[in-house]
């Protein structure tokens, strides 16, 4: 299904068939694009992959998510992953969270179950569901180009038309985050140093370099 059409890039809902050429995408211009990635010793799109998979699939299946093309050349130059969370869905993620093996996938899992748990959106922001923004790439060549922005409306009039009140993202890099609320009006509800993320030796489990200094939790209201 086609959501937009303009400048030379196509909009449509992400589908099941796609994964095979999303997963290699994310792999390229996500797990180690993104601050928590940066230097990763790990091949973290390779860790529970099978599990990681499944959920993916389950995530494009709820229809919230969307590719992005090139009309002059087919190509994917961008996508986006979303989903419903409400209340049991959260604590359910969590809870695996807490649960899931030591290593660069776990690491993350926990540490933006917590910056969640800390934000409390549901009872600060008084809303029973909200569209989770779960992972956004653009393509290397076309960043800075209006795809991101492109991709972000698109999903909040997809979100609106579905019925959610609120879209909900973690923002892992400065620049995204920057973007996001100066180029979308997003607000930012909730942050966490890295610096102050640590281990149980007491050092900081992430160093991205700067200006990566913390993760934002960024609200819009739809």
């Amino acid at each position: 299904m086609i959501l937009s059409q303009k400048n030379g890039i196509t909009i449509r809902l992400m589908e099941e068939s796609d994964y095979g050429i999303v997963k290699p995408f994310m792999r390229d211009y996500f797990h180690y694009d993104e601050p928590m990635g940066i230097g990763l010793e790990e091949q973290i799109h390779l860790l529970n992959e099978e599990e990681v998979d499944r959920e993916y699939i389950s995530v494009i299946n709820q229809g919230l998510s969307l590719v992005a093309f090139d009309d002059n050349t087919g190509l994917l130059i961008g996508m986006s992953l979303a989903e419903k969370m409400d209340p049991t869905i959260l604590a359910k993620q969590h809870k695996e969270a807490e649960e899931i093996e030591d290593n660069a996938l776990g690491r993350s899992r926990k540490m933006i179950a917590k910056i969640e748990r800390d934000a409390n959106i549901f009872e600060r922001c008084q809303v029973p569901i909200y569209l989770n923004l779960i992972a956004v790439s653009v393509h290397e060549s076309m960043r800075g180009k209006g795809v991101l922005s492109h991709l972000a409306v698109t999903l909040m009039k997809l979100g609106r038309s579905r019925g959610f009140p609120l879209l909900i993202g973690s923002s892992t890099s400065y620049y995204s985050a920057k973007q996001a609320v100066e180029g979308l009006g997003m607000e930012v509800i909730h942050s966490q140093a890295y610096a102050e993320y640590k281990d149980n030796q007491g050092r900081p489990v992430y160093n991205p370099p700067a200006p990566h200094t913390h993760v934002r939790v960024l609200a819009s209201k739809l």
